[in-house]
């Protein structure tokens, strides 16, 4: 899928950097830059991220830049009509990246999953800011575009492993009311007082005195499914009695609430890196990627370090880690569903 990656500090080593061809940019939201500069023969495609990682660290500045194959393509496609995209009959792998807080985000990854080739895996990331203020982030040489993604598709196979880490503290409960996402009421209560209680009788923590966020990081909501893995939902803001969660929430959907211990989430970042390897040999492996949740990086702060550790030790020693803290992580586990999680850790093995 792609040619070579590297990584720069600024916006201006562009010029340097680019040579003919096509290039995705993962771009740290600290980098100082105004738009992406004119090259000849050159044609970017680049999304905004709270972190990029490469090689094993995470960046608040820099930029991720991965240089397509000749056999891979690259579009920035409209959310609202996906129909517009039409993958070739000879791809087996995608790497999209949407806008993170779009309210199209299940809809559009499910249009564009339901028409793609029998057999393609399909990984991905949402893009934003840690501002959690929808905005224009996904750009290319010409424009910044808000409510679009990017979809990178290739006819080289891609391994996916997903794993969260995240336990169930206390539920189910059902959505009983639910506004795209919204999460209105719980048990037919207002959902953020549904969810104060379950979290202030568990902890010391309390919502008048702490940010949201830092709160909500450590008990999202997992949607349950039948002899699956919950889908996790990360609530980002509340006005008193709603809770707006990154994804859509179905009406009637059983939820809990979740809770998680650092060596958890460590050791399912691990295990999604072994599933993601497969079989794979070291010599048949071009890269690995890493789409790992914002909040993830921010509950384990300075430990953050050993959960990539954890996932580059599936690996030979200096195979090529990189990849984005996101908004956000987009997945196929199997050939039945596409999802789009929070939360979550997801690793792809890109294969020569």
């Amino acid at each position: 899928m792609f040619e070579c990656i590297s990584f720069i500090e600024h916006i201006e080593s562009l010029h340097v950097k680019l040579k003919k061809g096509t290039y995705l940019l993962l771009i740290a939201e600290e980098t100082p830059f105004l738009d992406l500069p004119k090259i000849a023969d050159v044609r970017m495609c680049g999304a905004i991220f709270p972190r990029v990682i490469f090689e094993g660290k995470t960046y608040a500045k820099g930029i991720v830049v991965a240089k397509l194959k000749e056999s891979s393509t690259m579009h920035i496609v409209e959310m609202d009509a996906p129909q517009s995209y039409h993958a070739a009959k000879n791809t087996n792998a995608i790497f999209a990246i949407v806008d993170g807080f779009s309210s199209q985000i299940d809809d559009f990854v499910e249009a564009i999953y339901t028409n793609l080739p029998q057999n393609t895996k399909f990984i991905g990331s949402g893009s934003g800011k840690t501002s959690f203020i929808q905005e224009p982030v996904i750009l290319d040489n010409e424009h910044f575009y808000m409510n679009c993604a990017i979809i990178v598709a290739s006819s080289m196979s891609i391994g996916i492993g997903v794993k969260h880490g995240w336990k169930s503290l206390v539920g189910p409960f059902i959505a009983t009311q639910c506004n795209g996402t919204s999460l209105e009421k719980i048990n037919y209560k207002d959902a953020f007082s549904i969810y104060q209680e379950a979290v202030e009788k568990d902890s010391d923590l309390r919502f008048e005195t702490t940010p949201f966020f830092k709160i909500s990081r450590r008990y999202p909501l997992g949607i349950i499914r039948y002899n699956k893995d919950f889908v996790v939902r990360e609530p980002v803001r509340t006005d008193g009695k709603n809770l707006v969660v990154v994804g859509n929430l179905d009406e009637n959907s059983v939820l809990s609430i979740l809770k998680a211990d650092k060596e958890d989430l460590i050791q399912a970042a691990q295990e999604a890196a072994v599933h993601s390897r497969g079989v794979l040999e070291a010599s048949d492996i071009e890269s690995i990627i890493v789409i790992d949740c914002v909040s993830r990086y921010l509950l384990l702060g300075d430990d953050f370090g050993e959960e990539l550790q954890a996932i580059a030790s599936a690996y030979q020693k200096n195979t090529l880690m990189w990849g984005a803290i996101s908004l956000g992580e987009i997945a196929n586990t199997n050939q039945e569903s596409i999802e789009f999680y929070n939360n979550t850790c997801v690793v792809g093995t890109f294969q020569k």
